[in-house]
């Protein structure tokens, strides 16, 4: 089978034991096959997991020795390419897990500071000029202390940044830098908690760039500020973009008019900022894209160092930093829907720290395959099914599509698109054109019961081997 671009890290060497290391990357492929984070689900007998539950106990098997594995991979992968690295957080709610996870193992307070959990930060590392997922670039986990002081206790605002929460958006992006240096260029997409004045300041703009949503209206040079310059503006072009449905946000699919502005403008440097900034200001491009007739319809203004001087400029920044549903979907797999990381046995909070970071490269198969779908530029489908799970497919594929020229496979033959269409069918999906694309649990369910049909295929194709040559 060729090497899946996405999934299984080399773990040779990164952790000073050759039984962990095998471990470690069994541990990964039954994550993969068998989309649960359930080790009692994904194990073949109580060895096995006895096994497992060893491994993730065990502090060799450490975080950090994960995160470098799994980063090191990416980092081979994006050599001579314009990558965008999408930053995001999320946490974890164990609280259900509160009377089974052992206390001070790395569980702590989350947003809610009476719900326990973890933090996680990550940087997915996708292609910017053909949208195909190589990896991430930074993963970090960690608990906020139980029964720490909040912010107004601790001073927080004269805190220096590298004392703060926020210092990860800069840790992230120093790392990545580090790490694809090989790369052609950097830009690092982030929401809006990462309009941090220290952050933007530290982005040169040459190989490295930044693309943000604006979050604060920030003085410029000028006497004026961000959002009263932006309006003084005229509105520089139009144009219509797809806005998919989200049932969770209660967002209906439509088509969405947006009014475009770009313009240069100088950030004067914050009042809190703590980076070196000799110039005092720092100078960027802001794009609005506002929806019209709508509202609380679309509403962002980007922050980037890539030039802005025409509409189809605006634009690519507009689609850029539209990559960043990506990273949502990974975080969403990772819990109640997908792997159910929040649902995990595991006695330990390092423990479930560690398995979720293997389930993170565990869902990237998943968006490789949404993004085969949307994109005619795939990735070969040899680096995610081999020879004999194409068969396998093609006989499914064969099953599944109907009578009429509607519910016909409309990819070609093994091809990952062709492959993603017969795993979203397992999925449940009814395969009209007219409905919307196969979204990311469909895939996963339909993965999962691809898996064991494979299993089923696999074994009647021994004993056909079998019965003709006996």
């Amino acid at each position: 089978m060729a090497e899946l671009i996405n999934s299984f890290p080399d773990f040779s060497g990164s952790f000073g034991d050759k039984r962990l290391e095998r471990r470690a990357a069994q541990a990964l492929q039954k994550l993969t096959l068998g989309r649960s984070s359930s080790l009692r689900q994904i194990t073949e007998n109580s060895a096995e997991q006895k096994s497992f539950y060893r491994l993730f106990n065990n502090e060799s098997f450490s975080e950090g020795k994960i995160e470098q594995s799994i980063v090191n991979r990416c980092g081979q992968l994006c050599k001579g390419r314009h990558v965008l690295c999408i930053q995001d957080t999320t946490e974890f709610n164990l609280n259900g897990q509160r009377g089974r996870v052992k206390p001070l193992t790395g569980l702590g307070q989350t947003a809610k500071s009476e719900v326990l959990g973890f933090m996680l930060h990550s940087s997915l590392v996708i292609d910017a000029n053909n949208t195909s997922a190589l990896g991430y670039s930074y993963i970090k986990t960690w608990e906020r202390k139980e029964q720490t002081p909040n912010r107004h206790q601790r001073n927080y605002q004269q805190l220096p940044i590298e004392q703060k929460e926020s210092h990860k958006w800069i840790a992230a992006t120093r790392q990545s830098e580090q790490l694809l240096q090989e790369a052609e260029t950097l830009t690092i997409v982030a929401d809006r908690e990462s309009d941090i004045y220290d952050l933007i300041a530290t982005i040169d703009g040459e190989k490295t760039h930044l693309l943000i949503r604006s979050n604060f209206d920030r003085r410029i040079v000028g006497n004026t500020k961000l959002i009263s310059h932006l309006n003084n503006l005229p509105v520089m072009g139009e144009y219509n973009i797809t806005v998919n449905s989200d049932m969770r946000k209660g967002i209906e699919k439509r088509t969405a008019a947006i009014a475009l502005k770009w313009s240069q403008v100088s950030l004067m440097r914050s009042k809190r900022a703590t980076v070196k900034d000799f110039q005092g200001h720092r100078e960027l491009y802001v794009v609005e894209a506002r929806e019209l007739n709508k509202v609380k319809g679309i509403y962002w203004r980007l922050l980037t160092t890539h030039p802005v001087t025409n509409m189809q400029q605006a634009m690519q920044i507009i689609e850029w930093y539209k990559q960043r549903w990506h990273i949502e979907q990974i975080h969403r797999l990772l819990k109640t829907e997908g792997f159910r990381i929040e649902r995990s046995q595991l006695e330990q909070g390092w423990a479930i720290r560690k398995l979720t970071m293997l389930a993170m490269m565990a869902t990237l198969r998943i968006l490789q395959m949404m993004l085969a779908y949307e994109d005619e530029n795939e990735q070969p489908i040899e680096e995610v099914f081999d020879q004999d799970q194409q068969q396998c497919l093609a006989m499914m594929n064969t099953k599944l599509e109907g009578e009429t020229e509607k519910l016909k496979n409309p990819a070609k033959p093994h091809t990952l698109k062709w492959a993603t269409w017969i795993i979203a069918r397992l999925g449940g999906w009814k395969g009209y054109k007219s409905q919307r694309k196969p979204g990311p649990i469909v895939l996963q369910k339909g993965l999962g019961k691809f898996y064991h049909m494979y299993d089923g295929w696999l074994i009647h194709q021994e004993f056909l081997k079998n019965v003709y040559t006996q």
